[in-house]
C-alpha cells in the first residue's frame, strides 16, 4: 500500500493542529504502526497511552527507524511533522480505514458481541458459510482465519491496523463476508471504530469486565454502540431472550433492519427449541427440523444466532438446514479431552454466567461432577467469588487453581475464590499441581471439567508467556500418573 500524508489526513476526523507540515501531498506514506520497533522507513507513527508504556515517550525510536510524520494528543519535540489529534486512539482506526481503502465497504462485516458465546458463534457462521459454499473469513479469540490461513491475535478483537490489513487481503483473496467478534474493550478503545457492518449480533449479557467498565450500566451501553456502526441497509440481530435487546436496537440507525431470535419467545423470526433429539426451527410459516447438533441450551442460542446471520446474507433456511447437524464447536469449548476413557471437558468459561451455563448442563447428563474453577491475575476481581457461587449451587464437587497470574499474587485470587465460602476447598496456587490432583480423584466421578484455559496453550506468568498444553497434561496424568 502506498498514500500521501495529504490522503490520510483528510479522512482525520480526530485532527486538532500539525507543525512543520510542508507539502504534504508529497510525503509518500509506505505504513502506519503505534510500536516504534515496527516502524520502518516513510511510515506514521500514532503515540497510544498503553496500560504499560506511552508511545508519546518512545517517538525519537520511531523517528530513528524511519516515521516521516507523527500523531501525537499532547505536545512532544521532534524533528519531523506532528500531527496534533484529540484521541490518537480513534486517530489509528481512521487512519488505517483509509490507508487500506475502507475494506469493510467492499464486504459484508458481521459483528457479534455479548458476555459469552462470541467465539463459538462466529465459528459455527463460518462453517455455515462454507457449507453453503460462500468465501468467508474470521476475525476473534482463535486468530484470523480466511483463504485457508490462519493468523494469531493477541486480543479477541485486534488492534485497527491488524483488522483493517486482514479485511483488505480478504477482499483481495475474494472473500464476501467476514464475521468478527466485538469485545466491549474494543469497542471503548475505538478499536473498530470507522468499520461499518452489514450485520451486528448480540448474544447476551452478564457480569464481567466491571474492573474495566466500572458498572453493568456502563458495559451495557458500551456494547450497545456496536449496533450504530451498522449500514442504513444493514441488520441488527438480537437475542429476544435477554431483557438488553432492546438496548442494543435502539442503538441502530432508524433505516436498518431488526432480526430476532429466540428460544423462549413464539413472536421471534427465528424461533428454536429442543425436542427429543430434533433442533426444531420456525422462521414466519415455515416450520422445519434437524438433528440436534448439542445439547447445551447456550450453543442453541450460538446456533440460532449463526443461523440468523446467515440468512441475513440471502441464503434460504431450506439451503442452510442440511449443514446444521455438521456443526462443530470451536476449540476449547466444552472440548472433550481425546485419548482417555474418563469424561474430562476443558472449557473457557471465565464469567459466572458461562461456568453456570457448562454446570448446569453437565450436571444434567452426569450424576457425579467434578469442577477445577480458576480465575485470571489482574482481571475483575468481583466476580471471582460469584464464579465460586455458582459452582456450589450446582452441587459439583471444586477444585481452586488459578490461571495466568501475571504480576498478581495467586493466594490473592485463591483468597477471592474462596471469599464467603463456608466449605473448605482444596486450592493450588500452581495450575499444573491443581490438574494432577483434579485426576488423582477422576476415579470418583462420572464427568470432570476444567475452566479457564480453553484453547490457550501458555500461561502467562509475570511478564512471560509460558508453553501450556492443558489437554496433554490431562492424558499425561489419567493414563500415567506416576509421572513426575
Amino acid at each position: 500500500m502506498l498514500k500521501t500524508l495529504q490522503d490520510l489526513l483528510t479522512e482525520l476526523k480526530q485532527l486538532v493542529t500539525w507543525t512543520y507540515l510542508d507539502n504534504p501531498a508529497e510525503t509518500m506514506i509506505e505504513g502506519i504502526s503505534f510500536s516504534s520497533k515496527n516502524i520502518k522507513q516513510n511510515f506514521v507513527f500514532v503515540c497510544i497511552s498503553g496500560y504499560r508504556h506511552d508511545g508519546h515517550d518512545y517517538v525519537n525510536e520511531a523517528i530513528h527507524n524511519g516515521a516521516v510524520a507523527i500523531v501525537a494528543e499532547r505536545p512532544i519535540e521532534a524533528r519531523v511533522p506532528v500531527i496534533y489529534c484529540k484521541d490518537t486512539k480513534a486517530a489509528l482506526a481512521e487512519l488505517a480505514n483509509a490507508f487500506y481503502d475502507h475494506p469493510s465497504t467492499r464486504l459484508r462485516l458481521h459483528g457479534v458481541t455479548g458476555t459469552n458465546g462470541k467465539t463459538t458463534t462466529t465459528a459455527l457462521a463460518h462453517q455455515l458459510f462454507d457449507h453453503v459454499g460462500m468465501s468467508a473469513g474470521l476475525i476473534g479469540t482463535l486468530g484470523i482465519t480466511y483463504a485457508g490461513k490462519t493468523f494469531e491475535t493477541p486480543n479477541t478483537t485486534p488492534d485497527p491496523l491488524t483488522i483493517n490489513r486482514h479485511l483488505h487481503a480478504m477482499v483481495e483473496a475474494g472473500v464476501t463476508d467476514c464475521m468478527m467478534e466485538v469485545s466491549s474493550q474494543a469497542i471503548a478503545e475505538a478499536r473498530i471504530a470507522g468499520l461499518e457492518f452489514e450485520t451486528t449480533s448480540f448474544l447476551n449479557l452478564s457480569h464481567d469486565h466491571l474492573d474495566y467498565h466500572g458498572t453493568m450500566e456502563t458495559y451495557a451501553y458500551t456494547k450497545a454502540q456496536l449496533f450504530t456502526q451498522l449500514t442504513e441497509s444493514g441488520c441488527g440481530i438480537v437475542n429476544e431472550d435477554d431483557p438488553h435487546h432492546t438496548l442494543m436496537l435502539s442503538m441502530a440507525p432508524s433505516a436498518a433492519n431488526s432480526f430476532l431470535f429466540s428460544r423462549q419467545s413464539t413472536a421471534a423470526d427465528l424461533v428454536g427449541h429442543r425436542k427429543d433429539e430434533q433442533f426444531m426451527l420456525e422462521l414466519g410459516d415455515e416450520a422445519v427440523q434437524s438433528p440436534l447438533p448439542f445439547y447445551e441450551a447456550y450453543n442453541l442460542d450460538n446456533t440460532l444466532c449463526a443461523i440468523s446471520i446467515v440468512l441475513q446474507t440471502g441464503v434460504p433456511l431450506a439451503e442452510v438446514l442440511p449443514h446444521v447437524k455438521k456443526l462443530t464447536l470451536p476449540s476449547g469449548r466444552l472440548e472433550r479431552v481425546t485419548g482417555i476413557e474418563q469424561s474430562v471437558y476443558i472449557d473457557y468459561g471465565h464469567t459466572p454466567d458461562a461456568i453456570k451455563q457448562v454446570v448446569t448442563a453437565l450436571t444434567a447428563r452426569y450424576p457425579r461432577v467434578l469442577v477445577l474453577l480458576s480465575a485470571a491475575g489482574e482481571r475483575d476481581r468481583m466476580k471471582r467469588n460469584i464464579m465460586t457461587e455458582v459452582v456450589v449451587a450446582s452441587g459439583a464437587d471444586m477444585i481452586l487453581t488459578v490461571h495466568d497470574p501475571r504480576h498478581e499474587d495467586p493466594q490473592q485470587i485463591l483468597d477471592d475464590l474462596a471469599t464467603g465460602q463456608s466449605v473448605e476447598f482444596a486450592r493450588f496456587d500452581e495450575r499444573e499441581a491443581a490438574i494432577r490432583f483434579f485426576c488423582e480423584r477422576m476415579d470418583d466421578y462420572d464427568c470432570g471439567v476444567l475452566f479457564g484455559k480453553g484453547h490457550d496453550r501458555v500461561e502467562r506468568i509475570g511478564d512471560a508467556a509460558v508453553p501450556f498444553d492443558e489437554p496433554a497434561l490431562v492424558r499425561r496424568f489419567l493414563q500415567s500418573p506416576e509421572l513426575p
